[in-house]
């Protein structure tokens, strides 16, 4: 995840990420943004990208399953917007990314629910053998999280409380390993 605070470059710092990774990049990103996206890996000297936008789900996977080397590299702006793993942006994305390196960008990763960091792992770990150190399994993880807050109800102090030692489990022993995130102090 890179989840800088908005307006601190998360373009740029993906371009310079970009540069450093070999291979072919996929960029996925809102309509609007699709030139910016060009632009700024033009300037970053990042060759072999392709820019395309979030609304097109079906045309990459229709490209990927017909040359599947056109991106090792996927990186997916405002990811945010495939917290829900139920739907079929979700899954059409899921398949995008598997067996490629993914590189989620949002400056809001989470919105409502732990289940928002939870699905957007998905998208580049296999859920019972992740590689984040000291938590194989993501699904038991995030199972134990949820029932904890479940045993409180919304809204009440006790749930306050729940939510900010399941939110520092998460930060802790998942995101200090898979996120970067800069606010403007730092």
């Amino acid at each position: 995840f890179l989840a800088d605070v908005v307006g601190l470059g998360k373009t740029y710092i993906s371009a310079l990420l970009a540069q450093q990774l070999p291979g072919r990049k996929l960029v996925i990103c809102p309509p609007v943004l699709q030139a910016y996206w060009k632009e700024t890996f033009v300037q970053f000297g990042v060759g072999a990208v392709w820019v395309e936008s979030i609304g097109k789900l079906d045309h990459i996977l229709e490209r990927l399953r017909a040359n599947p080397n056109l991106a090792d590299i996927v990186f997916i702006d405002e990811a945010h917007r495939f917290r829900n793993e139920r739907t079929q942006s979700f899954t059409k994305l899921h398949d995008i990314c598997q067996n490629r390196k993914v590189v989620l960008v949002s400056a809001t990763p989470l919105n409502n629910r732990i289940s928002d960091i939870e699905s957007q792992l998905k998208l580049f770990q296999t859920p019972r053998k992740s590689d984040i150190p000291g938590v194989r399994n993501l699904d038991a993880f995030f199972k134990e999280l949820n029932k904890e807050l479940e045993q409180e109800e919304r809204g009440t102090p006790e749930y306050a409380a729940a939510f900010k030692h399941v939110a520092g489990q998460v930060r802790s022993k998942i995101l200090h390993f898979v996120m970067v995130r800069r606010t403007r102090n730092e």
